[in-house]
Formats: structure tokens, sequence, C-alpha cells
């Protein structure tokens, strides 16, 4: 099955969730995440803002502002390159409707922008996926948004999946960057 396929594939069985099943397993990875030591200790997370069918990751944000963490959400620079901006999100911060749809913080906020390469082995990425193997490869969106920004950084890299996301294998590419973990409705796969 080719990348394209698979995203299809994956994208219409996200669509096709019912209401229910999506809230409980939404909790069931919210709290197996969440628990993780290394989210625990981490003094900054950077935390993708969820489309409808994705996992929702609003709870992630109000968790890691109730314990003291700095919250950094993605932000799509428009144009040629495939790259993000990672803007320091506070309870404050407007958020709109960005290029693809996706709300996020407001092109009039150009204060607490965090660079990639401050991203320490300290700090979490909850990275956004389509499908993903055991071995921590994943298929993202085809943007190469995430690719590019996990490249630069070194931040942990935990992927967030519904179990049914988890394929036996993926077309790899040599620019597609591995997660460290994935956290699904129904474990933890923990690479290397």
């Amino acid at each position: 099955m080719t990348k394209t396929e698979l995203r299809v594939q994956m994208i219409a069985h996200r669509r096709s969730m019912d209401a229910e099943h999506k809230r409980l397993w939404d909790r069931q990875i919210f709290q197996r995440a969440h628990k993780d030591r290394r989210f625990q200790l981490a003094p900054r997370i950077h935390v993708y803002l969820s489309a409808p069918d994705e996992i929702e990751t609003w709870p992630f944000i109000e968790y890691a502002w109730g314990t003291g963490k700095e919250v950094v959400v993605p932000r799509v620079i428009t144009g040629n390159e495939r790259t993000l901006e990672h803007v320091v999100l506070t309870r404050q911060t407007p958020l709109a409707p960005g290029p693809f749809g996706i709300r996020e913080p407001a092109r009039s906020e150009t204060e607490g922008v965090v660079p990639s390469e401050n991203f320490t082995e300290h700090d979490v990425v909850l990275v956004p996926l389509l499908a993903f193997e055991r071995n921590g490869h994943r298929l993202g969106y085809g943007k190469g948004f995430y690719d590019t920004f996990l490249r630069n950084c070194r931040a942990v890299r935990i992927g967030l999946a519904y179990e049914f996301q988890r394929a036996t294998h993926l077309p790899v590419e040599e620019h597609d960057v591995a997660l460290d973990r994935v956290a699904t409705n129904e474990r933890w796969y923990e690479v290397g």
C-alpha cells in the first residue's frame, strides 16, 4: 500500500469513529501519555492543536498549564518551505484557523516564538500521525512539517495514536524522523 492510500484509509477510519468511542479512547490516551515520566519532568511541551477527528490535545495543554510547564504549539509558515513556527501558548493567546483550517496562534502573535533548536532532551513533543510502526516510524500528513521540525530539535518525541493506526509496514524515506514512543488507547510502544 502506498503512503497516499494508507493516508486515505486512516483518515476515513478516524472519521468513521463514533463519538462515544472517540471520547473514551482520547481519555485513555491522555491518561497513559501524561503520566509518562518524561512528560511529567518536562519543563516545556510542544503539542499540536487537534483537528476534530484527531486525538483531543486540550487535556494535555490544561494539565501542562496546571503543573507550570511552558506550552508551545505550531503555526504553519506559508510559502515554499515546509516549516513550522513554534509559539508559546497562554490562556490569553488568540487562536485563528491556519492555512489547513486547524486552529493556531493568530498571525498577530509574534512574541514567544521558540526556535526548533531550543527544544532540548528535557522537553517533550507530542506528534500527530496517521499511522505508525512498532519501531517508531510514523506516517504523517505528507507535508513534511514535523519531519523538518523533529530533525532540528532534541526533544523526546511521543506519538499519540489510536490502536487501529498501528501498521505492520510503512514505506520509510530518508527524510522521515522516527518517534521515541507511541501512546495508544491500549498500550505504550517503546522504541529502542
